[in-house]
């Protein structure tokens, strides 16, 4: 899998419109960017970081081919959970 390099805004705002990332991503994304910039300090921009790695995981995570695989693997072993089958 190449690994997005996904450095800067510009990058993580391109994958988003390119349909990477959890359904509502997009969207979320400005408004948890323009919510960390409103409360940031000129000095202190950790939540702008924070936003930034934040997303960026989330879109890695998304694109990975095996992240299907393992959120059904994930889901069968809830619903086996749920039916008394395990534990």
């Amino acid at each position: 899998m190449t690994r997005l390099p996904l450095r800067t805004v510009a990058e993580i705002r391109a994958a988003l419109r390119e349909g990477r990332g959890f359904p509502g991503d997009r969207e979320d994304f400005e408004a948890d960017l323009a919510r960390a910039l409103e409360d940031a300090s000129e000095a202190e921009l950790d939540a702008l970081a924070a936003v930034i790695v934040d997303y960026r995981g989330r879109i890695r995570l998304y694109s990975d081919p095996g992240f299907e695989d393992a959120l059904q693997e994930g889901l069968d072993i809830a619903a086996k959970i749920k039916k008394g089958e395990l534990g």
